[in-house]
C-alpha cells in the first residue's frame, strides 16, 4: 500500500537570495540613466565640431567673396595732390607745383591704379617726381614685385612698408618702391627732361643741380612715408 507523501513545509524564497536580486535590480535601474549620461558629452563634442566645421566655412565664405584686407588705403584721393614733397623741396631748393602731365586713373574689380607727377621747380632747373600708385583687391603682389625688383638690380631695404626697394641712380635720380600689403607705391624722382614725354626739352634750359645722394634718398624716404599715411583712411 502506497502511503501518501509527507508534507513538507516550504521555507519560502531565501531572504539573502531576495536581497541580492532587488541590489542587482536596483543597480540595473541606476545604471541605465548613468550611462545613458555618459554619452551625452560625446553627442555635445560631436555637435560642436559640427558646428565649428560651418563657422570655419563660412569664414572662409567671407573672406573669398570680400578679398585680403586693404589695409586701410583708399582710391579718393590723388597721390600727387596729398603728398606734401617737404623733404625733397627742401634739399632740392625748390617749390611743389603742378604736374608735368595729366593724371591717369584706371579702375578695376582687380586692381586700382592712379599715375601722376609733381613738378619741383623755384631753382636752378627743376625736378619730376612720378607717383605710381597701385592697389591690389584680389591677389597677393609679394612674390611677383620681388622677382621683378630681383631682376632690375634694386636694393632691398626694410622699415618702410612690408618692404622697399631702391635704387640710387646718382646725384640727380632716385627711385623708391615700396609695398605694404596689397599697396605698390613707386616714387621716381628725376631731372626735368628725364621723363619720355618731355624728352625734347631745349639745351638753354637750366641744368638741375647735384645733390648729395644720401640726402636725396633719406627725404624720398620721409616724403614717401608721408604719402603712405595720406593715402589711408
Amino acid at each position: 500500500m502506497i502511503s501518501e507523501p509527507e508534507l513538507v513545509d516550504d521555507p519560502g524564497p531565501d531572504p539573502a537570495a531576495t536581497g541580492a536580486r532587488d541590489t542587482l535590480d536596483t543597480q540595473d535601474t541606476q545604471d541605465v540613466p548613468r550611462r545613458a549620461r555618459s554619452r551625452r558629452p560625446w553627442l555635445w563634442a560631436v555637435g560642436g565640431a559640427v558646428v565649428a566645421s560651418a563657422v570655419w566655412a563660412g569664414g572662409l565664405f567671407v573672406y573669398d567673396w570680400a578679398g585680403p584686407g586693404l589695409g586701410g588705403y583708399r582710391t579718393d584721393r590723388d597721390p600727387c595732390r596729398v603728398a606734401r614733397l617737404d623733404g625733397l623741396a627742401s634739399v632740392l631748393g625748390s617749390e611743389k607745383g603742378e604736374g608735368s602731365r595729366p593724371p591717369q586713373k584706371r579702375e578695376h574689380s582687380a586692381l586700382f591704379r592712379w599715375n601722376c607727377s609733381v613738378r619741383l621747380a623755384g631753382g636752378p632747373g627743376a625736378y619730376d617726381v612720378v607717383i605710381d600708385y597701385e592697389l591690389h583687391r584680389k591677389t597677393d603682389p609679394g612674390p611677383e614685385l620681388d622677382a621683378r625688383m630681383t631682376d632690375l638690380g634694386y636694393e632691398r631695404t626694410e622699415g618702410l612698408g612690408d618692404v622697399s626697394y631702391v635704387d640710387g641712380g646718382g646725384e640727380r635720380s632716385i627711385t623708391l618702391v615700396v609695398r605694404d600689403g596689397q599697396a605698390v607705391l613707386r616714387m621716381f624722382v628725376m631731372t626735368e627732361g628725364s621723363l619720355a614725354d618731355r624728352g625734347s626739352a631745349s639745351e638753354d634750359d637750366p641744368e638741375a643741380p647735384e645733390v648729395d645722394p644720401d640726402a636725396l634718398r633719406t627725404h624720398t624716404f620721409a616724403d614717401m612715408r608721408q604719402l603712405m599715411s595720406a593715402l589711408k583712411s
